[in-house]
């Protein structure tokens, strides 16, 4: 099987994940009342790293800085993320989660971690443990 034949069954798979994971935002009964699919995305990258500015979030989720604006526009009227200033360069501003914003992000994470481990399920402990290093190996080329 050529490299490029690899990569698309490769992407295939990868696709599949993300629709897995889009489903289970979607019907995770804590949340799916409460937050959209890119709200969770956006609770999901903030909690994840912390404080971060509108434009690491947008790349992150790969949407534009005035869509951005707009899913934090309704996280921060939902109390789920509050807006500062950067200490250095005041013209920048961060995004942090709130006390309700890292619950709620607690609840889409474990949705996502439910989906991993039914992934995970069909592998034995070894399989697994040689998954993990191979993703491990594969995230650390890219950066």
């Amino acid at each position: 099987m050529s490299v490029a034949a690899k990569s698309e069954e490769l992407a295939g798979y990868i696709r599949e994940i993300r629709e897995k994971l889009h489903t289970a935002d979607k019907r995770n009964p804590k949340t799916a009342a409460v937050l959209s699919v890119q709200e969770a995305h956006a609770l999901l990258s903030i909690g994840g790293r912390g404080r971060m500015t509108m434009s690491e979030i947008a790349g992150r989720l790969h949407l534009s800085l005035s869509s951005m604006t707009a899913v934090v526009d309704k996280l921060e009227k939902k109390k789920f993320v509050s807006r500062g200033r950067h200490k250095e360069d005041r013209r920048v501003v961060e995004v942090a989660l709130t006390r309700a914003g890292s619950k709620f992000y607690k609840l889409v994470r474990e949705g996502h971690m439910q989906v991993m481990e039914k992934f995970l399920a069909a592998l034995s402990a070894p399989e697994q443990d040689t998954l993990l290093n191979l993703f491990r190996k594969i995230t650390a080329n890219l950066k």
